[in-house]
């Protein structure tokens, strides 16, 4: 009877784990990394992920290595912006996330001039 107990256990708990797996294979991924002209690494950036069919707007900001992640965003076509104080603002557009899939960026920001203040 101990047994029949565990199967059923088993059993009940299929329909969960499979949407748990779906759910997490129905996301993809963009990584990568921010440097300056000089190629040193920039800690700080704010950085934007927007679905542009859904405006679904997601919001990182670079680590001390200059890398960034975004583990989990929504299939569909993605704009990404870079903003630091001191740099000019980078979009990068044309960026689309299938099932599954990883992208890498890397990305320089270019400093500002002075007048641009």
């Amino acid at each position: 009877m101990k047994n029949r107990n565990k199967g059923l256990t088993v059993l009940m708990l299929l329909p969960f784990l499979a949407a748990l797996l779906y759910g997490q294979a129905a996301t993809g991924k963009i990584f990568g990394n921010v440097k300056d002209p000089e190629g040193a690494c920039l800690p700080g950036v704010t950085v934007t992920a927007t679905n542009i069919t859904t405006n679904a707007v997601t919001t990182t900001v670079t680590e001390k290595k200059g890398t960034f992640r975004f583990l989990a965003l929504d299939p569909g076509p993605y704009q990404v912006s870079f903003d630091l104080e001191g740099y000019q603002s980078l979009v990068q557009a044309g960026i689309h996330i299938y099932t599954d899939q990883t992208v890498r960026l890397r990305v320089k920001l270019k400093k500002k001039v002075e007048s641009e203040n």
